[in-house]
């Protein structure tokens, strides 16, 4: 096949998601990745109120590799490979979030580049798999953040694509290459660790003959063993509390909810509420429809080995973090946590629905209506960006008081790279006396009601009702996302 018979496809996907990149506002943990390649981990924010023009320098610098490598092991939970990336990614186009995102569209293109040569391998339509992937919610969210997904899934449809050539041709050499791509996604972001055992697995059933084929890509990714543990390690204990107890009903529960969510998007939350559960029925009926045509249809498309491997592939993320969840006593789930099984998802829809022109076209429009939500609907975004909107039309002389939340980035963060230069900003750790005095020169304050973690989600409502019952403030209608409050006092003065 020649490469230019996918163009047309990626063309479409990279339409499309430099479009959502460039339209989303601002993630939380976005703002982990631009501190950390500007060497500030975790941005030391003045006391006292500042213009957000005179912050822009926590944006803007540089941390080297082993900058990076510190901060990740003292205080984050990934591997380096996709910031030491990011890094050079940067000095090379410049500072900006879009910028950034930037480098996530690639490497999803390259992924999408390589889904469909492994579609070819399995007689399976190359754009017909990258359309139904591409319009997968997780996979089009996952391929445009500043994150380390994107190059994930780009190592790790490498790493298929070479299995599959080493269980077909017995090739040790395609086995090591495949071997290696599978840890370099693993040391692109952990949780990649599920699908590249899964592969593994499938890789070594093939050739448990060929024991050249499966040590030479068991040697292959255990090149990248040492350094992933050196890192894992020194951060196993970073993040404890961020996951709710693990409880096997509930957690069964979420990871439906969230592999549906990935699959199908937040349709649900963008209806009115009347028509939430309606919808939210439908979809899981469709949903499960199209379990049933793949089970169904699958079976004649596509033959025992190839069907092995899509199993295998789109089952490894949500039996891995189930796994990870009893093990650890927790419940480590999120829809962009299980993105690695949806290009093997794509590829058996792809399969199962080419003979079903009112099937596939249903799919495509739903994927199509979802993505169209993560690119403009306010329900799948994060507010920072509409509160700064919000802000800016405010009197000039407003203090917009910010919520420090866990850690100082992903709440703030956001806020203050969408801030105008001019705005005042104070980033709030409690809500006490310091507040109300740095507060007292400004003839009114702003509350951002940024609640994205347990400490914002906490200090918000205390920073509201600290200037609700202090004197010379009082309570100005702002709607949702903001709480204002004119201070009487300056006005008599």
């Amino acid at each position: 096949m020649r490469p230019a018979r996918l163009a047309p496809a990626l063309c479409g996907a990279a339409i499309l998601l430099v479009a959502i990149a460039w339209r989303r506002g601002g993630e939380y943990d976005e703002f982990y990745s631009v501190f950390l390649v500007a060497g500030h981990p975790r941005p030391d924010w003045p006391a006292l109120p500042f213009g957000a023009g005179a912050a822009r320098a926590f944006y803007r610098g540089h941390a080297g590799f082993g900058a990076i490598a510190t901060g990740l092991r003292r205080g984050d939970v990934h591997p380096p490979l996709y910031f030491w990336l990011l890094s050079l990614w940067r000095d090379a186009l410049g500072v900006g979030l879009f910028r950034l995102r930037l480098l996530s569209v690639v490497e999803t293109l390259g992924a999408l580049a390589l889904l469909g040569r492994i579609a070819l391998r399995m007689g399976i339509s190359p754009s017909l798999t990258i359309a139904i992937t591409t319009l997968f919610y997780g996979f089009a969210y996952t391929g445009i953040v500043a994150r380390d997904f994107a190059l994930a899934t780009l190592c790790a449809m490498a790493g298929t694509l070479l299995a599959i050539d080493a269980a077909r041709g017995g090739s040790a050499r395609a086995g090591f290459c495949a071997g290696a791509l599978l840890g370099a996604a693993c040391f692109s972001n952990y949780l990649a660790s599920f699908t590249a055992v899964a592969v593994g697995l499938w890789l070594a059933w093939m050739t448990w003959r060929q024991w050249r084929v499966w040590l030479a890509a068991a040697l292959g990714g255990a090149a990248f063993l040492p350094a992933g543990l050196w890192f894992f390690l020194a951060q196993a204990g970073s993040r404890r509390g961020q996951f709710p107890p693990f409880r096997l009903a509930p957690a069964l529960g979420a990871l439906a909810r969230d592999q549906a969510g990935a699959l199908l998007g937040a349709l649900p939350r963008e209806v009115p509420a009347a028509f939430a559960m309606p919808v939210a029925a439908v979809l899981g009926v469709g949903l499960a429809g199209l379990l049933i045509l793949v089970l169904h249809d699958g079976r004649r498309a596509l033959g025992r080995d190839d069907r092995a491997l899509l199993a295998a592939g789109f089952a490894a993320s949500p039996l891995g973090l189930l796994a990870l969840g009893a093990a650890f006593g927790n419940q480590p789930f999120e829809m962009r946590y299980v993105w690695l099984g949806l290009p093997f998802a794509g590829l058996a829809l792809a399969a199962s629905l080419r003979r079903r022109p009112w099937a596939l076209a249903a799919s495509l429009a739903v994927g199509a209506t979802s993505v169209a939500g993560l690119a403009l609907s306010p329900a799948t975004m994060q507010p920072a960006a509409r509160m700064v909107r919000a802000a800016a039309r405010l009197p000039a002389g407003t203090l917009v008081i910010v919520p420090f939340g866990n850690d100082g980035v992903g709440v703030p963060g956001p806020f203050v790279a969408a801030a105008p230069a001019q705005m005042h900003i104070l980033v709030a750790r409690a809500a006490g006396a310091a507040v109300l005095a740095a507060a007292r020169p400004y003839p009114r304050i702003a509350v951002a009601r940024i609640e994205a973690d347990g400490a914002s989600r906490a200090l918000v409502p205390r920073l509201a009702a600290l200037f609700k019952a202090a004197p010379c403030w009082h309570s100005v209608p702002a709607g949702p996302l903001l709480a204002v409050f004119a201070n009487t006092c300056r006005e008599r003065r």
